[in-house]
């Protein structure tokens, strides 16, 4: 059986050495020998001789809660303590945000901003959402391709534009089938390689009439460089549109998470679960930890480590069974996908 001293008054770095040596052992081992406890221990020593702000993240909500009581049977004061999330037990519940000490009001100003801001997000994000419809279009629309060359290629854009739909007499012009002539007849007819039907001969500028006379496959090249163009621009709309969104989506956390500023500042310890870190990804920001500590880190991916990671992020210990294997990923055209886990992979590039 292997014993764990809680003093950390001993000067000599050997004797922190050892433990951390003890932990690596530890993590190799079957359940119940200690590595949560460890992990414990190396946060105690964080706490006593840094100041460094210490996020501590799990998987589940029962694992996160044994391991904030035992920072707290460690030495670690629950005051310099906070958990995110629901689902406590007796010993946590009071290091939830409901039990913390009152946080402000936002003053109606406050209020205006962060209303003002949500309602840009709101906007910004219909808007995201029709730019990628269209440009998920199967096909680009004759309006879409109007407005195009219209700026692009003026020329063209006079060329395939139908000058009228109705005559002088007011009588709607219909094509020789008897069909009404509708706004994309020029260009469907252009773009299908024929003349210009019951418009030929009628462009009195001869650069207009010679876009009459591109041969067929040169008018599919120039279509195709057309569509490409348009889509070039749609992805440019979509690109700014997603970091003006961003922005504001920035500036709103920043808003809601203002009156918390001086509750994180009192705080050096901040625990939550995936879940929540995904939650609550504005107020970790404005925690902005120094250490990650990962609990169950065979069962977290790295993308829920990375988005946990703060700007002054240096350090990240995990804990967990690096022979776990995380859930297969079943595919109905790829088969399965097995990569392990997180804690197996930092070992083996390690």
């Amino acid at each position: 059986m292997w014993t764990y001293s809680t003093n950390f008054s001993d000067p000599r770095p050997s004797r922190f050495g050892v433990k951390i040596t003890t932990c690596q052992n530890s993590d190799e081992a079957i359940l119940g020998t200690g590595k949560s406890f460890i992990g414990e221990l190396i946060a105690k020593a964080l706490f006593d001789h840094t100041k460094k702000k210490i996020l501590v993240v799990c998987f589940t909500n029962h694992a996160l809660d044994d391991i904030l009581e035992g920072l707290l049977n460690i030495g670690i004061p629950e005051s310099v303590m906070l958990r995110l999330g629901g689902k406590t037990t007796s010993a946590t519940e009071r290091l939830t945000l409901q039990n913390q000490p009152r946080i402000a009001n936002r003053s109606q100003d406050q209020w205006t901003i962060i209303n003002n801001l949500k309602e840009r997000s709101e906007k910004l994000h219909q808007l995201l959402q029709d730019a990628f419809r269209r440009y998920n279009s199967p096909r680009i629309s004759y309006k879409d391709m109007a407005e195009y060359l219209e700026f692009d290629d003026p020329e063209a854009f006079e060329a395939l534009r139908v000058p009228y739909v109705k005559d002088s007499d007011g009588m709607t012009l219909v094509d020789k089938g008897g069909r009404e002539i509708n706004p994309s007849y020029l260009m469907d007819r252009w773009k299908r390689g024929f003349d210009a039907g019951i418009f030929k001969g009628k462009f009195l500028d001869p650069d207009l009439q010679k876009k009459w006379e591109i041969p067929k496959k040169t008018r599919e090249t120039l279509w195709r460089t057309w569509e490409e163009g348009i889509l070039q621009e749609d992805v440019k709309r979509f690109c700014e549109l997603a970091q003006t969104y961003n922005k504001v989506q920035d500036e709103l956390n920043t808003a809601q998470n203002t009156n918390m500023i001086p509750l994180l500042q009192t705080k050096r310890v901040l625990g939550c679960t995936t879940t929540a870190a995904a939650k609550f990804c504005g107020v970790i920001q404005a925690f902005n930890p120094n250490v990650l500590l990962v609990e169950e880190a065979g069962e977290i991916l790295e993308s829920h480590i990375l988005t946990a990671m703060g700007p002054e992020t240096s350090q990240i210990i995990l804990i967990g069974d690096h022979k776990y294997v995380y859930r297969t990923c079943d595919t109905s055209n790829h088969g399965s996908l097995s990569t392990g886990n997180c804690v197996q992979r930092s070992i083996t590039i390690s």
